[in-house]
């Protein structure tokens, strides 16, 4: 969802700036200090590697969702990469969530070509996200949720949920650093964006526990709802749009 997911085009904004202030390069290093200290705990944390045609698929499939980000309002954009996160925080090694997030970024930097600052940002942002994702995935929430389908359906969602939401608040650190967008005005937290995170969140939980019972290979047909989601996410979107356009072509 994601996130993006998620609401990070509007970053592209800061390729439009001659340099970035101190504040905002402090804020920068400070978030990728604490991307190498969330990787160092997700390396003792000890997740048992997957296996290679796991990972070559979720992590193909990651890539290729997150390398077509659908643009949204005020230059952000929605992208369905999530239930690919969610999938690769449940059932990773700490070495290989980390190459699936910096995979997934360089397949969007082979067609979306960013500032080398911006993208480092944004994989350290996913990285931190997804790290304590992960970590809630394999010990909070299984202390406090039964075994099985359910457990592990609350688990991917809560999952989700909390890698939006730290996706999100690191994002607006940064635009309001280096753009002067408060919380409200960067439009990250609109209804509709949120709207369309948890819809994408949803569907985190049902392909991860068909992953887990029936194989990864599962992924090929669970992420069927993701191209409908993305269709219907394209069309609301221009809708949306449009519509300004047609108020105004009515008003003259």
């Amino acid at each position: 969802m994601g996130q993006r997911l998620l609401g990070r085009g509007e970053l592209e904004q800061l390729a439009m700036t001659r340099g970035m202030s101190i504040a905002t390069r402090s804020y920068i290093a400070a978030v990728s200090l604490v991307a190498l200290i969330a990787a160092a705990l997700l390396w003792r944390n000890g997740a048992p590697a997957a296996g290679v045609t796991a990972f070559l698929l979720v992590a193909g499939l990651g890539a290729l969702a997150h390398a077509y980000p659908i643009q949204g309002f005020r230059h952000q954009a929605y992208q369905v990469t999530l239930p690919f996160i969610v999938i690769a925080a449940a059932m990773f090694s700490a070495a290989q969530l980390v190459a699936f997030i910096i995979l997934i970024h360089l397949a969007e930097q082979a067609r979306v070509r960013r500032r080398p600052s911006i993208q480092w940002f944004n994989v350290c942002n996913y990285l931190i996200s997804a790290a304590i994702a992960a970590l809630l995935f394999h010990r909070a929430a299984q202390l406090l949720l039964p075994d099985g389908a359910l457990g592990q359906l609350i688990d991917a969602t809560a999952a989700a949920s909390v890698f939006i939401l730290v996706n999100r608040v690191l994002l607006t650190g940064v635009l309001w650093l280096a753009r002067g967008l408060s919380p409200l005005a960067s439009g990250l937290f609109q209804p509709e964006m949120l709207a369309a995170d948890l819809v994408i969140a949803w569907i985190a939980g049902p392909m991860l526990v068909v992953a887990v019972a029936a194989g990864t290979w599962t992924v090929l047909f669970t992420a069927g709802p993701l191209l409908f989601a993305r269709t219907a996410l394209t069309s609301l979107i221009r809708r949306r749009q449009e519509s300004p356009s047609r108020t105004q072509a009515r008003a003259a």
